[in-house]
């Protein structure tokens, strides 16, 4: 079996091998040492998916939207073509075509107690595993580390799948497991339930515009509902052009376009792309039917269609750039608490409207600099002031630029919270970027002398990257 599947996929591994050198010359085939029958290491061999100076830097699982992968290896991941090479591994012997995966020598201690036994069995392409995990790239959380998830999480739960199917397992089972692999590797290249999840609103609508652009040409170009040999035409075509468009758009990539960052480069993607599709609908037409009937249908149905497809995702745009502009245009009245060079560094930026902004001042708990000016701003008060200076002024928020102990976080938000104010905090291991004078910068009209003591404690603080004793921020 394993010599017959190699001489089948010879052709599919050359053209593989072929993309992989294009993209990134060097060898095509990786090679691993793995944990074999009774712990003994082979050398598994799979179609490469990393460039070559990876190596074998980096986790040794791979995650969803590996950063590693290279183009062609990312349609090998998603398809398992990558595990061709492999029926070399089982002519050979060193592997069967049911079996537990064969492990990375780097989780060889985890094989311990009872997980010993699943180096009983002869590792192998399919299995249990491989049909209950195969995406299991997906798996893995953004917020750890994908080893220790692997370690804790995956690695016992696959292990015991393994134990518990391999006590059991006959030769009509495993050929069960190996047909199951098979469909599950071809069905599960696309992830389709979250693919209609997320796009369930744009297929119904292209589904939807799609008919009516049909009908609406149909009306034009007979001068009314078709009959007769017309007739045939127009049901043909209600089922055959949503089936393409959507087909099409899928293998185009053109839901990949977010909606609301839809550009023209987008539109003219997504035109050539139906008319790609047309060309090839109207050729099924014309070998079905027979006859040049349709040929006056296809310039407006193309016209129709283009406009209809992209009209949608340019209305959201609109719509969405609407809102947001909206948004940043409402004005908001900033109290920046912290008269240090951050603190001039954001009023400096929000002096020059980059945010839609009313910046009242400053705060700070120094007395020295009650009252005096900060690039043109003056020090309104200290912590025990926001009441008030929130009634004066209405103040919606404060941005913090130090980390303040817990008692005074604890207080700021007990008291932002009353007022309805929004409590900002920028982490302090935040690099001041502010060595250079700022051009036009006035920063400082009385009480140079503290100011600067200010600047040379910060630069001195600055030095020490990450600073100690640093608290997480809550917001950013």
């Amino acid at each position: 079996m394993a010599a017959i599947g190699l001489l089948i996929a010879l052709p599919f591994g050359l053209l593989i091998a072929i993309a992989i050198y294009i993209e990134t010359p060097g060898s095509v085939i990786f090679s691993q040492t793995r944990l074999g029958l009774h712990g003994k290491y082979f050398k598994m061999h799979k179609f490469r998916k990393f460039p070559l100076n990876w190596k074998t830097a980096g986790p040794g699982v791979t995650v969803s939207g590996d950063a590693r992968m290279t183009r062609v290896g990312k349609l090998l991941e998603r398809s398992k073509l990558d595990e061709l090479p492999q029926l070399w591994n089982i002519l050979v012997g060193e592997m069967s075509f049911v079996g537990p995966r064969p492990e990375s020598t780097r989780y060889e201690d985890l094989f311990t107690g009872h997980y010993r036994q699943v180096l009983n069995y002869l590792p192998g392409i399919f299995g249990p595993n491989q049909i209950a995990y195969r995406n299991e790239s997906e798996l893995y959380p953004a917020d750890e580390d994908a080893e220790e998830f692997y370690r804790r999480e995956l690695f016992p739960k696959k292990a015991d799948n393994d134990i518990t199917y391999f006590r059991e397992a006959t030769v009509l089972k495993d050929i069960k497991q190996i047909g199951q692999g098979i469909f599950v590797s071809l069905i599960g290249t696309i992830n389709w339930v979250g693919f209609i999840r997320e796009n369930k609103t744009l297929l119904f609508m292209d589904i939807v515009l799609t008919n009516l652009a049909w009908f609406i040409a149909n009306i034009f170009c007979f001068s009314g509902f078709p009959v007769a040999s017309n007739s045939t035409i127009f049901y043909h075509g209600l089922w055959l052009f949503p089936l393409l468009v959507i087909s099409g758009k899928f293998i185009g990539r053109c839901y990949m376009s977010i909606k609301r960052y839809f550009s023209l480069k987008d539109a003219l993607h997504q035109a050539a792309v139906i008319s790609t599709v047309l060309l090839i609908g109207f050729g099924l037409l014309h070998y079905n039917i027979g006859s040049f009937q349709w040929l006056p249908l296809m310039p407006m149905y193309w016209f129709l269609l283009v406009s209809l497809l992209t009209t949608p995702y340019m209305l959201h745009r609109m719509r969405f750039e609407k809102q947001h502009i909206l948004s940043i245009e409402q004005p908001r009245n900033i109290l920046i608490y912290g008269a240090n060079r951050k603190g001039v560094a954001l009023a400096h930026w929000l002096h020059h409207g980059l945010v839609k902004s009313s910046l009242l001042g400053f705060l700070d708990d120094k007395p020295k600099l009650r009252g005096r000016r900060v690039f043109n701003y003056q020090v309104m008060g200290r912590e025990s002031d926001i009441p008030t200076l929130h009634e004066v002024h209405g103040i919606n928020e404060i941005w913090l630029m130090f980390s303040p102990n817990s008692d005074k976080r604890e207080r700021l938000k007990k008291v932002c919270s009353e007022l309805d104010i929004h409590l900002v905090y920028l982490p302090s291991d935040i690099p001041v970027m502010l060595d250079r004078r700022i051009p036009g910068d006035r920063r400082v009209h009385k009480g140079s002398t503290a100011l600067n003591n200010i600047r040379k404690k910060d630069r001195r603080n600055t030095n020490q990257f990450p600073p100690q004793n640093s608290e997480p921020h809550e917001s950013i």
